[in-house]
């Protein structure tokens, strides 16, 4: 192998010692894409190895200085398509060095930074194969760095988080972003990015927040675009924005953040208590401080498709009341729980209230549910009780849903002579289904046909005994009018109850966030 002279490396030091023996394992720490960083140390073991197990956004132009009797081995992933999936990594590693090879794992990034290096340390050691650990330079902070975005400034940012996007937010991520000292770093989030928006509104995270996104960072095609929380989704589409991407979200992300004119460069203090550089927000003006935050409260599911449509349904029943707050809550599965939303929204309410203290609450929570049962009855109401809240009636029933049930059974390919059964979630609450069946004689109506009602839980009929009992009156084609919100875990059992066919949940339709939007107003009176 050629040597790589010390000249090139921290100004013509020698290498410092490091040993990498037979039959063990250096993992390498690097830097984002072809910012060829790497530790003097580093590079000294890299050198030293006869196999090389690579990354695909590591600094793999080091590879082009290792000898030709040097194994380099690619197990770069990209989205959707891993090339070797972590386990064969994992297994790589352990039965190269097993098998006496000195091999080097250069990684893209700092080894323990989002980086799966822990994972593949346990994996070695577990074989009993040693490891050493070089640090690398994380992409978490290089990625901004060399977008012109610093991750901390003094008098502007004092605290960093890091979280790998890839999907929804946590509580703690949420609490980052609304925190204006600090900034908040999202890997691998930009496919991810109308999700991370739309949560992060519902969740009070303030729209006008300034965005940077860095994509290919230090490769000849790096691009930066900044917007705000507000504009970032249309500002990275127009400029086709894709991953490999570092989206930063804070105060030193606003665009000229560096610039000797801007605000930034002039702030002082610790950081938490100086104002935001002033950033144009896209987002109404409140329309005052009485009006009531509206808490969307559905049932969670851990659907991701379903999430979406939650959320989505909330984002346009905010586009239907502009300037009103709207959040979001749920009863299971997902937070944050409609108790800690009506908490943080309101406080305690006085014991007697006057005529004269009869004004509107601080939040109103709407059920995007489509009966009353425990969730409303027990849930939501304990969480307003005691507070300055109020709760609303659930959507259903309602002819707007009989509306959508039908345009979805249309869309669907449903024929006017198929037998039609509603399929409900079901509840033990004998008034939640009552209300059920009113939503079938509903829709029956606006079908102009018969419609049998059959329930997945907690209630009979079921649809699977409903879906038979059509057929054995007679029916050819037997479909289902989904009455549920959105996908999630009652899906596969509606698709299970041996209907020819079954239509799509209601989904996000200007019909449903209308309806809550009228349980809104009809809670203050309106």
């Amino acid at each position: 192998m050629p040597s790589m002279p010390s000249t090139d490396l921290a100004h013509g030091d020698a290498l410092p010692t490091a040993m990498l023996d037979r039959g063990a394992v250096a993992l390498i720490g690097g830097g984002p894409g072809a910012l060829d960083l790497i530790t003097v140390r580093g590079l000294s073991l890299l050198r030293q190895a006869d196999v090389v197990i690579v990354d695909r956004l590591g600094p793999v132009g080091l590879t082009a200085l290792l000898g030709p009797e040097v194994e380099v081995i690619d197990v770069g992933k990209r989205p959707g398509a891993h090339t070797v999936r972590q386990d064969g990594i994992e297994e790589l590693l352990v039965r190269k060095a097993h098998a006496g090879h000195r091999v080097a794992r250069l990684k893209g990034g700092d080894p323990f930074v989002l980086g799966r290096g822990g994972e593949e340390v346990l994996a070695c050691r577990a074989a009993g194969v040693p490891v050493q650990v070089v640090p690398g330079v994380t992409s978490a902070i290089a990625g901004p760095t060399v977008g012109d975005v610093p991750v901390t400034h003094r008098g502007a940012a004092v605290a960093l988080h890091i979280v790998n996007a890839h999907g929804d937010l946590g509580p703690a991520d949420l609490a980052a972003l609304r925190d204006p000292g600090t900034t908040t770093v999202l890997m691998m989030g930009v496919e991810w990015l109308p999700r991370l928006v739309e949560q992060s509104v519902l969740n009070g995270v303030d729209p006008s927040t300034p965005v940077a996104i860095v994509q290919s960072a230090t490769l000849t095609d790096q691009r930066v675009v900044h917007g705000t929380l507000a504009t970032i989704e249309r500002v990275a589409a127009d400029a086709e924005i894709s991953h490999p991407a570092v989206i930063t979200v804070g105060r030193t992300a606003a665009a000229g953040f560096l610039d000797p004119s801007a605000s930034g460069t002039a702030l002082r203090g610790p950081g938490r208590e100086a104002p935001a550089p002033a950033v144009e927000s896209a987002r109404p003006a409140p329309i005052g401080a009485s009006a009531p935050v509206l808490i969307g409260c559905a049932h969670g599911t851990r659907s991701r498709e379903g999430r979406d449509v939650v959320r989505a349904i909330l984002r346009r029943i905010g586009e239907l009341v502009p300037g009103i707050p709207v959040r979001e809550a749920y009863v299971d599965v997902q937070s944050p729980d409609v108790a800690d939303a009506v908490a943080d929204l309101s406080v305690p309410a006085p014991d007697v209230r006057t005529r004269e203290d009869d004004a509107a609450p601080a939040a109103v929570v709407v059920p995007l549910l489509l009966s009353t049962g425990f969730h409303v009855n027990q849930d939501i109401a304990a969480a307003v009780t005691g507070r300055d809240a109020a709760a609303g009636a659930p959507l259903g029933p309602d002819p707007r849903l009989a509306e959508v049930m039908a345009q979805r059974l249309a869309e669907a390919g449903t024929h006017s002579e198929d037998a039609v059964v509603m399929g409900v979630v079901g509840t033990r609450d004998p008034a939640g289904q009552a209300m059920a069946h009113e939503m079938g004689r509903v829709l029956a109506r606006r079908l102009g046909r018969e419609v049998s009602v059959g329930f997945l839980a907690a209630a009979s009929p079921t649809v699977a005994e409903a879906v038979a009992s059509r057929r054995a009156a007679g029916a050819r084609r037997v479909v289902v009018a989904n009455y549920l919100l959105a996908p999630g875990q009652f899906t596969s059992q509606l698709e299970d109850a041996g209907a020819d066919l079954v239509a799509a949940p209601l989904g996000d339709h200007p019909l449903v966030a209308e309806i809550a939007v009228d349980r809104y107003e009809a809670t203050l009176g309106a």
